[in-house]
């Protein structure tokens, strides 16, 4: 059981790791070199725009990451990515990791936790962990948490 548990857990784990993917060596070379053709104290909304577009190019997505190393090289992201939007755009949502989760493992995942967990839990923190979910999702006391309609 714990064997199945890790497992899925590493698979979760490499499904969120693959979203938040590191710059390789390869993008963080061509970050720097990009910005060394600019003055960081003054871009205009054209050199914002090309900055963008050539990290888009190369598939150089806003991360975190990014930013820091922006910054170290004494670039401002947010300053950038405001500033290489048309007038009035809004900056895009941010992307849902749960979109790409399949919830059929997460349910399994959840479903082989509270097995293995159960015996281990007193009646009190089961019936507290119901009701957190039961506020979270406002569910009422009969309420299933399922829907297993076909």
């Amino acid at each position: 059981m714990i064997n199945s548990i890790n497992s899925s857990s590493a698979s979760l784990m490499s499904q969120q790791s693959s979203q938040t993917a590191k710059l390789t060596t390869e993008q963080s070379d061509f970050i720097k070199a990009t910005l060394a053709q600019f003055d960081a104290e003054n871009l205009t909304s054209d050199d914002a725009q090309s900055i963008q577009a050539a990290f888009k190019e190369q598939g150089i997505a806003p991360t975190k990451e990014l930013a820091d190393l922006m910054g170290e090289l004494e670039f401002d992201a947010k300053s950038i990515g405001d500033a290489g939007r048309a007038e009035g755009q809004r900056p895009p949502p941010p992307q849902n990791s749960l979109e790409s989760v399949d919830t059929d493992e997460v349910v399994s995942y959840l479903d082989e936790l509270l097995t293995e967990y159960s015996n281990q839990l007193s009646d009190e923190d089961k019936e507290s962990i119901l009701a957190s979910v039961q506020e979270k999702f406002g569910l009422s006391e009969g309420d299933s948490l399922l829907n297993v309609t076909a």
